[in-house]
């Protein structure tokens, strides 16, 4: 909180707000985000009410009026996913209603208005700084709905993103800071409930793999409430409502289920393996595939072994949304992909049955691709729910399958690194929401979201069909494993850990 003597300003939002103070074990840490000052973009994922964009604006209006502007009228841009978000709730509600930007601080003369009367304006010019004579700062307002093109090429001091955003966004908007190596400048507050727009971030957190100078704070709504930030019937009646998958989403702004998750079972902390795996020999190796000829439609082919338990390893990918691509040239990648081709285990390649006449072009691969094989291609059984339930049976952790800690394995693990895309898809795989706008609201189909599908249904066409042709079922895999009996481990001494290969 700020002290201030001025009595027609001493109440004014900016001067009066206070971040909780930290409970970093429950996920609540409003005050080292207030004071932080990372090169990079700092993130404040939270739950709904916990006060991530009030705190966001206060941040953001603090840096603005704590640094020297290098330039007349330098950008600092807020963003939200639409104009009238960015006007109704950061301008009029908190910036200039509730006065988190002190008014004495505007250039009221030199608004650039988009609607007057609704006081919408498209930029907020701020007074010459004292510091820096001849030079300001200047709040522009924009949405994510103006698009990528709209984000190119301005030079800006700033930013604060209110809200989860497409990352192509950020990376235009991040590309627009260059100039400038302000420290706390670079400011984003969303709670995760797209997993579409939220995997990169929550991949990077992951794995440890931030670039340097990001940095993740966190802010809890039922500390809000504690705090009498937010009412104790509202959130009890608003969490009533919440499913478990996405309580801990919509309450601390962590990483879990979503909204129509189809694996809300996918977990990183179970389903990746070792760093250092090394897979066992006498696997049985496939191929797993989905046609795809476009930007919205990938091709995906994935790699699997499977041990004698039963036992699946993911172990690689190609995913490419290469539009000049034939069929033959995405045959001949995944040819060049084959890691053991002297491996005697290698079997049958499981494709979407869609599309026979990629079938029949890989038949015949030899003709079309002269120096390559033919691919035996097979036809994979494509009952889209009785596939997902298997998959979300494989998930599942089968105390029969202990690992080296001796917890319980699921029946399928994926190599992270060497398959991006499916961590993602998998992630984002969802079904279609309902339409619960309009006059006449409706519920959604029970259908899959014809969208980040393509990695996911690959691993369906290839674990099912293989299941429903060897008879490994939940009853077989029953019978296969005494109580007593421990699963087959990765074996880390027999063979050499193959190399990565990037995606197209």
């Amino acid at each position: 909180m700020i002290i201030v003597e001025d009595p027609e300003t001493k109440d004014l939002a900016y001067y009066n707000f206070m971040p909780r103070p930290d409970q970093p074990e429950r996920h609540d840490q409003q005050t080292s985000f207030a004071r932080s000052n990372h090169e990079g973009v700092t993130f404040l994922l939270g739950g709904n009410g916990a006060g991530t964009t009030t705190l966001a604006l206060y941040k953001a209006v603090d840096f603005i009026l704590r640094t020297p502007p290098p330039r007349r009228d330098t950008p600092f841009w807020i963003l939200a996913e639409s104009y009238e978000q960015t006007m109704n709730v950061c301008w009029k509600e908190k910036l200039h209603n509730q006065g988190h930007l002190p008014p004495q601080e505007i250039d009221w003369e030199r608004i650039r208005w988009y609607k007057p009367n609704n006081d919408w304006p498209f930029a907020v010019p701020l007074k010459e700084s004292r510091a820096n004579p001849g030079c300001n700062w200047q709040i522009v307002f924009k949405s994510y709905d103006q698009g990528r093109a709209k984000m190119q090429g301005e030079s800006i001091g700033g930013f604060l993103f209110v809200e989860q955003f497409p990352w192509g966004i950020l990376e235009e908007v991040m590309r627009g800071c260059r100039e400038y190596s302000f420290a706390g400048n670079k400011l984003a507050e969303f709670t995760p409930v797209d997993p579409a727009l939220s995997a990169r971030l929550q991949d990077m957190e992951e794995s440890g793999d931030l670039p340097p100078g990001w940095a993740i704070y966190r802010a809890n709504t039922e500390c809000a409430m504690e705090a009498g930030h937010v009412s104790q019937q509202w959130f009890h009646q608003f969490f009533g409502m919440i499913p478990d998958a996405m309580r801990k989403v919509r309450m601390m702004g962590l990483w879990g289920g979503f909204e129509g998750a189809i694996y809300p079972e996918f977990d990183s902390a179970v389903h990746f393996l070792p760093d250092d795996w090394d897979l066992s020999p006498g696997c049985h190796h496939r191929r797993m595939i989905d046609w795809g000829f476009g930007v919205d439609n990938a091709f995906v082919c994935l790699w699997g072994a499977r041990n004698g338990a039963g036992q699946w390893f993911i172990y690689d990918e190609y995913y490419s949304t290469e539009t000049r691509y034939t069929v033959v040239d995405h045959l001949k990648a995944i040819s060049d992909r084959q890691f053991w081709p002297d491996n005697p285990y290698y079997g049958v390649t499981w494709a979407d049955p869609s599309n026979l006449n990629c079938h029949r072009i890989a038949a015949r691969f030899s003709e079309y691709a002269p120096g390559y094989e033919s691919i035996n291609v097979q036809a994979a059984n494509n009952s889209v729910d009785e596939g997902i339930e298997h998959i979300k049976w494989m998930l599942k952790p089968d105390p029969a399958l202990a690992g080296v800690d001796g917890k319980p394995q699921p029946r399928v693990l994926i190599d992270r690194h060497a398959c991006p895309n499916l961590v993602r898809e998998m992630r984002s795989y969802r079904k279609i929401r309902s339409n619960k706008m309009g006059l006449n609201p409706r519920d959604a189909p029970d259908q899959v979201l014809k969208s980040g599908d393509h990695s996911p249904d690959a691993l369906r066409y290839g674990l099912f069909s293989e299941a429903s042709m060897s008879g490994i079922t939940p009853t077989t895999i029953a019978r296969m494993h005494s109580p007593q009996r421990h699963g087959v481990q990765i074996d880390s001494s027999r063979l050499k850990k193959k190399p990565r290969r990037a995606s197209k």
